[in-house]
């Protein structure tokens, strides 16, 4: 090879067919390699999933506790050896549950901001950074001094190879999701650092090109090379959207920009790729996105079958005000979803597109909380909180109309929800509208504890709001129900709201009666109602003491404790850090502190 310096680290010379089969065949090797490096990856997941799943479901099965035995119980139902509370001894025999325990901690509940109001788990940073260390270890080895002509084709096939990928990280149905058990709304920043890393490596591609010089088959004479300067121009403008600040400030605006956007760069980089003869690599990012869609229509038209009911009222949802801000809204429908699930609602005549589909967290469970199961049609309940956009335009709606009827599809469920029903204690803790998680993991923790196929002995259901009189109304019968339900079963059902806004009655205007209840005069300006009398719901001024809530339930459970936390970041984040102290510190464990596992919901919410 003759070189003549052009400019740094870029080179030019009359390239043998030596010369470029061997870059062809390392553009290969190295594809292939970050391919089986994913492949690995993903496979590694799997198998620690279906590991989980086989010890824990067919080795050590948590089974139900007869309630004339829980009283003198001292065995946590997963095997480990407890007492009620740390014994305050170390026992090597719960290594393994310290050791977990540890790597909890350090994994999945210390967070490190990345951004203005944005932080990661250490997980997700580790995810996110081997990934990009694998891309640019395999972009700069064997490039003769980093010659640009090794590594400015190689990047354009690292970034092609990997939009199937991208594709699926950002779609609703993924064999990613299904493999490992991660729901999608949970791989959505890995798609956002893959699609990111794809971006530099697209540029890599373009300015090592442009720096070098374009000989004549490679300038922008020819259709294909314009295709690509068309698509990186779309993608590099996806991206700037998709910026969190701008991402929250116009959902909508990014949503439908982001599916025009990367739509111009799939269709200008296949064109791009095609004419060198890799066009192989971006068709599949078409097929995993038509198969994704094709899959959802069909959850879209099978979740709007009528069945028996032929009338008209079969494709419609019954929305109403449940406070100044809050709009329920209930479909009928013959299907099935997990508690904690969510799914996309189409609302044609409220959304400004009629094929807008939004996703909310279903506020209700697939059964009744007495177990009867008589009804293929089930009420599918979402609680909907009125900001900007289309839920200020669905709450607008709901104001002007009343309780009224509008056309609805909804696509779903999606999600991988945990089950409660193997823990001792269940914690579950919400702010604001993230409600609409924990409510219906109550509901199906009372559900369960009925039919007996739970071991779950204490629920703790904690819910932080500001003062507002409508939302205790709507939200008092039913957890006055589930109160009232789980009183014939072995488990103990704890309720506590939290009042936290200015004008909120303060604790000593509240008056407590025999029942262990409260009541007190509303000082809402409006209007004179009182407070119902709650015969389970404790009502408290001010903010909740996580720390102190731990303290209380964990020292004292009898068993493996589940925490189970939706609402603002600043409240997942207090909860986070608080079960990083010293209450489930390797130590505690080793004293006899029972293991917690944390499932924080992040989805719709500014993480």
């Amino acid at each position: 090879m003759a070189y003549s310096s052009l400019h740094p680290l870029v080179f030019s010379f009359e390239p043998t067919d030596a010369d470029i089969a061997l870059k062809a065949k390392q553009n290969a090797k190295y594809v292939r390699d970050l391919w089986i490096l994913i492949a690995c990856v993903i496979g590694f997941l799997t198998v620690v999933r279906a590991l989980r799943w086989l010890l824990f479901s067919v080795i050590f099965p948590a089974r139900p506790v007869p309630s004339s035995e829980f009283t003198t119980q001292s065995e946590k139902t997963n095997g480990e050896a407890v007492q009620s509370g740390a014994s305050g001894r170390v026992s090597w025999r719960r290594l393994p549950s310290a050791f977990t325990s540890a790597f909890r901690v350090v994994a999945f509940r210390l967070n490190i901001p990345i951004g203005p109001g944005s932080v990661a788990s250490v997980t997700e940073l580790l995810f996110i950074f081997g990934y990009m260390a694998a891309i640019f270890a395999w972009l700069f080895i064997d490039t003769e001094d980093l010659t640009t002509w090794f590594y400015e084709d190689r990047a354009a096939h690292f970034a092609s190879c990997q939009l199937p990928l991208i594709v699926a990280l950002a779609g609703k149905n993924n064999i990613i999701s299904f493999l490992t058990g991660v729901s999608h709304e949970k791989l959505n920043v890995l798609h956002r650092a893959a699609a990111r890393t794809c971006l530099i490596l697209l540029w890599i591609h373009a300015i090592c090109r442009a720096v070098g010089g374009l000989p004549e088959k490679f300038d922008f004479t020819h259709g294909w090379m314009r295709c690509g300067a068309a698509g990186l121009a779309a993608f590099t403008l996806a991206t700037i959207l998709s910026f969190r600040p701008i991402r929250n400030a116009f959902f909508e605006f990014f949503l439908l920009s982001h599916i025009v956007l990367v739509g111009i760069f799939l269709v200008g980089g296949y064109i791009h790729a095609r004419d060198p003869g890799y066009g192989n690599y971006i068709w599949p990012a078409l097929v995993v996105w038509g198969f994704d869609r094709a899959l959802r229509a069909v959850r879209l038209f099978w979740n709007s079958r009528s069945g028996n009911n032929q009338d008209a009222s079969s494709s419609l949802a019954t929305v109403e005000l449940v406070s100044h801000d809050t709009v329920r809204m209930t479909l009928r429908r013959r299907m099935h979803w997990k508690p904690g699930q969510h799914a996309y609602v189409i609302l044609p005549t409220v959304s400004d597109l009629p094929t807008e589909a939004h996703p909310f967290t279903i506020a209700s469970i697939p059964h009744s909380l007495r177990g009867n199961d008589d009804s293929a049609e089930k009420d599918v309940v979402f609680l909907i909180r009125g900001r900007n956009g289309f839920t200020g335009r669905l709450r607008e709606h709901a104001r002007d109309k009343g309780s009224a009827a509008v056309p609805a599809y909804i696509d779903g469920p999606y999600g991988c929800p945990p089950d409660l029903t193997t823990f001792s204690t269940c914690i579950l803790i919400a702010g604001g509208s993230g409600v609409s998680y924990t409510l219906p993991l109550l509901l199906n923790l009372v559900h369960k504890a009925r039919l007996n196929q739970s071991v779950v002995r204490r629920a703790v259901f904690v819910w932080s709001l500001t003062w507002i009189l409508e939302h205790l109304k709507w939200i008092s019968k039913l957890l006055n129900e589930a109160f009232t339900a789980a009183q014939s079963t072995t488990l103990t059902v704890d309720m506590r709201v939290y009042i936290t806004g200015p004008n909120a009655p303060r604790l000593e205007e509240l008056e407590s009666t025999d029942s262990g209840s409260v009541s007190a005069d509303s000082p809402t300006s409006e209007n004179e109602e009182k407070i119902p009398v709650y015969s389970a719901i404790k009502i408290t001024h001010g903010r909740p003491s996580v720390r102190k809530i731990f303290d209380e339930e964990i020292t004292t459970a009898l068993g493996p404790v589940s925490v189970d936390v939706a609402g603002p970041s600043g409240l997942s984040q207090s909860v986070s850090q608080a079960l990083a102290s010293r209450l489930t510190s390797p130590i505690s464990v080793l004293k006899g502190t029972p293991t917690v596992t944390l499932h924080t919901e992040t989805f719709g919410m500014t993480r």
